[in-house]
């Protein structure tokens, strides 16, 4: 019997077979078949092709991987521009109308835009049609800095919400509901709540509650949903629900961060009455390019025929191989994968949490995020999305080879047990324990917070086997290294 996964690559090999879509095999013979030589692409062509000779599996956006689109495998052939027969994005009467509606269906929304700009475009025409000139607006200060432009143009003047951080990573936790209440009373005037969910790491808010919050108070609510394309598309996956589903007026997401989509797909949709259709519209002339890529535009509507025929089966592979991927890291005991393996939202301060996203935290080891992802890269064959200080960020999403998250949990397994090794066979000064004492009980005079004196300690020694013998030296716990303090 095949596994889930091979199910789920087979009908995506079947169809794009079928569709007469691009699959990793046919990238040879499309690529002569387009450029006739390598050197059609110059310079730019030459370091891309280069790049893919290093094989690097791509831990990050798009969410096709490369290895399967969903538009035509002749990509100049539907390279159009508005002429009779093709419909006009920004007057769509015809074809794009329908492809537009079908998507509408899929979602659940009441208007369905498709955008060719990004995300980005759809959060300076969203937040440009709900934000006067001059007004007042409550804004999650982690937005993505194209709603930051969108009120700078606007001549907006946002009253902040600040969701609080994750002590060890540094990571936004959820922008709680109270909050938003708490400024929706103060700022009365406020024309709209606009707020990211999920976050770049998946961090996950209630927009149920906040949706409701914003009703009660009579303005609407903006999400942007770059990250959650693929949330409410298949509830037997396991991916949290969608903003539309939830009750947000207006919602932004990226089809190719999540889905299969070509970079710079998006969409925007508008549920319910409380935001202005003819102003989008108006306001995605702007801000949307006048001349939109039929190819983009055809990856979009493939993306809404994949769920349609393909989606059910592709998702629920999906969802098997993170549950595999989270039993191949349980032993981890340096690093930790955020709401993955042994670590559960109940350690977290968030709503919920989207498991498509591998948080990667090395902020207990002597290893940077930085450092982890190079690793990762070099010795690992792959290429992450991103990383900061304390952590790397990888990305999964519906076209991956699902074996590839097995051999990634893995890699991680194998850096852990070296990490451990390493931990363990690490000498500790007595000068160094005996500052790392007196700091501490220091600490335990001036604050009674246990979590205040774990933060201190932390940060008095160097290294997670340093804060073991501190600990076991002060009697508070018996530890191995790298086992996490919770």
């Amino acid at each position: 019997m095949k596994k889930p996964e091979q199910c789920a690559q087979h009908s995506l090999e079947k169809y794009c077979v079928e569709h007469g879509k691009h699959t990793k095999a046919q990238d040879t013979l499309e690529t002569a078949e387009l450029c006739h030589h390598d050197e059609k692409g110059g310079k730019l062509q030459t370091a891309l092709d280069q790049y893919l000779e290093k094989e690097l599996y791509p831990m990050h956006m798009p969410g096709h991987k490369r290895r399967c689109a969903v538009m035509p495998t002749n990509v100049l052939r539907y390279d159009f521009t508005e002429v009779s027969g093709t419909d006009d994005l920004h007057h769509a009467e015809g074809i794009l109308k329908d492809a537009m509606e079908r998507t509408r269906r899929l979602v659940g929304s009441d208007r369905t835009w498709y955008l060719v700009n990004g995300s980005t475009c759809g959060n300076l025409a969203g937040v440009s049609a709900i934000v006067p000139y001059d007004g007042e607006v409550i804004v999650a200060r982690n937005c993505h800095r194209s709603v930051f432009h969108a009120l700078e143009l606007r001549h907006a003047h946002p009253h902040w919400l600040w969701p609080s951080m994750e002590p060890e990573t540094g990571i936004f936790n959820s922008v709680r509901p109270e909050e938003v209440e708490a400024l929706l009373s103060a700022y009365p005037n406020s024309a709209a709540v606009v707020l990211t969910s999920p976050s770049y790491e998946g961090v996950v808010s209630d927009i149920r509650s906040i949706a409701e919050l914003c009703h009660r108070h009579d303005v609407p609510l903006m999400v942007d949903e770059a990250h959650g394309a693929h949330f409410g598309l298949v509830p037997t996956a396991g991916f949290p629900d969608s903003a539309v589903h939830q009750g947000a007026d207006l919602s932004v997401q990226s089809a190719h961060k999540t889905l299969l989509g070509m970079t710079q797909t998006a969409y925007l949709h508008l549920r319910g009455n409380r935001i202005s259709e003819e102003t989008l519209e108006e306001k995605l002339a702007i801000f949307e390019t006048s001349s939109p890529s039929y190819p983009l535009m055809l990856s979009l509507a493939g993306c809404t025929d994949f769920m349609e025929t393909e989606g059910e089966a592709c998702f629920c592979a999906w969802a098997v191989a993170l549950h595999e991927f989270d039993e191949i890291i349980r032993p981890l005991r340096c690093l930790r994968v955020l709401c993955h393996g042994r670590d559960t939202r109940s350690t977290h301060a968030f709503y919920d949490f989207d498991p498509s996203k591998l948080v990667v935290d090395c902020s207990r080891t002597s290893m940077t995020g930085e450092e982890l992802m190079e690793l990762l890269r070099t010795r690992f064959s792959y290429e992450l999305e991103m990383a900061q200080p304390a952590y790397a960020l990888a990305m999964t999403g519906p076209g991956d080879d699902f074996t590839e998250l097995r051999r990634f949990g893995e890699a991680l397994c194998t850096i852990d047990r070296e990490l451990e090794d390493e931990a363990s066979q690490r000498s500790l000064s007595p000068q160094t324990v005996d500052a790392s004492v007196r700091r501490v009980e220091r600490a335990l005079d001036e604050e009674s917070s246990v979590e205040s004196v774990l933060k201190q300690a932390r940060n008095s020694v160097d290294s997670c086997a340093d804060f073991d013998a501190f600990m076991v030296e002060n009697q508070e716990s018996v530890m191995t290294p790298c086992d996490a303090v919770e």
